[in-house]
């Protein structure tokens, strides 16, 4: 890279880049490559690149033709591109590396210098962000063009009879909620993506949340002809964390239980509260879950497939939201099921790290 102090000064200064560089003479040559490249490239520590043909660690040929391009007096002086490194489907993620090349200048005979960086992680959550729009507006189709559909109705002049007009003005009540669940489910979802979200440090009595939520869901269980217990410990503790997001995974969880459980079945609730964690179980004997969809339950947007559950409405966000609001909490959610015996979703917060650290 050049001797003296200002050669060694570039020297440390590259050795120091995250981003891996590479400096090319004109025969195609390396004559410097930083350690960062090795990584990048799949080179151990051993393995020198110095005084090896670029042609021999890389095989891309429009990289390749680049920096010869750039290596030379009436070549192209500089280019962008991108590189996949990896095969899909090899056991690990395919790594996509930004990399430019460009001419050194003022040197004879002349070189090029490659910098490449490792943009996989950028690059899935832009794809992430694609799919999560894409899904999101197929979720948000359907009740806008039920409201959209019977609002038609209601305003075409005696189109519809008395009781048909009742039942179009149940069903734009009905989507217009399901569509608040949703924009209000993507909202929590994008709030807590983008990394700035801290929790409030509520002190929660959760002897009076699970009296909330006893009362909330009871008229949903009878309803349906569903036996819904909560089996408590005699004194509940005081726990630290954000009140409305714990309430919010709990209402997940415990609204899909009954969603997916058929009349005469039962949902059952149970506390675990422990010096060390707060655990709550909500066990159903619903339609159970197959093993192969188990592990996936948790990615946002996903059913089951399942017609049983195609039946249902819902949006494939509650139990991924449930999970991040419970990992905010430093906890997480296992689930275990059975396909016709049932499932059961466990919620466990730790506590004594929460107090360690209050």
């Amino acid at each position: 890279v050049g001797g003296g102090r200002e050669g060694r000064l570039a020297a440390g200064a590259c050795r120091a880049m995250p981003q891996g560089v590479l400096v090319v003479d004109h025969e195609g040559a390396v004559a410097y490559a930083n350690p960062a490249v090795r990584g990048l490239l799949g080179l151990s520590p051993s393995d020198a690149p110095e005084g090896r043909a670029l042609r021999e660690l890389i095989d891309d040929e429009e990289l390749l033709n680049a920096a010869k391009s750039a290596a030379s007096r009436s070549g192209r002086a500089s280019a962008s591109l991108e590189l996949q490194r990896g095969e899909p489907g090899s056991g690990g993620t395919r790594a996509v590396l930004r990399v430019g090349v460009r001419r050194v200048p003022k040197t004879e005979p002349p070189m090029a210098v490659i910098v490449a960086e490792d943009i996989t992680q950028q690059r899935t959550a832009q794809e992430a962000r694609e799919v999560f729009v894409s899904q999101a507006a197929h979720e948000l189709r359907t009740p806008l063009t039920n409201i959209r559909l019977y609002a038609e109705g209601l305003l075409e002049e005696g189109a519809l009879e008395a009781a048909e007009r009742e039942r179009a003005a149940n069903v734009i009540t009905s989507e217009s909620r399901r569509l608040e669940r949703i924009v209000n489910d993507m909202l929590s979802v994008s709030e807590m993506d983008s990394g700035s979200y801290v929790l409030r440090q509520d002190e929660i009595r959760t002897d009076q949340l699970f009296q909330s939520l006893e009362e909330e869901f009871a008229a949903q269980a009878k309803d349906r002809g569903i036996t819904l217990a909560f089996d408590l410990p005699p004194k509940m503790p005081v726990i630290p964390g954000e009140r409305d997001k714990l309430v919010l995974a709990l209402h997940n969880l415990i609204g899909n239980a009954l969603k997916y459980t058929p009349a005469g079945g039962t949902v059952t609730i149970t506390v675990d509260a422990q010096p060390s964690h707060f655990s709550v179980a909500v066990a159903d004997t619903g339609i159970g879950i197959p093993e192969a969809d188990l592990n996936r339950v948790f990615e946002r947007f996903f059913r089951v497939n399942d017609e049983r559950v195609a039946a249902v409405t819902g949006t494939g966000l509650g139990l991924a939201l449930a999970r991040e609001v419970v990992r905010l909490h430093g906890g997480d959610i296992m689930a275990e099921s059975e396909p016709g015996v049932g499932s059961t979703f466990t919620l466990t917060i730790p506590l004594l790290a929460s107090r360690a650290a209050a």
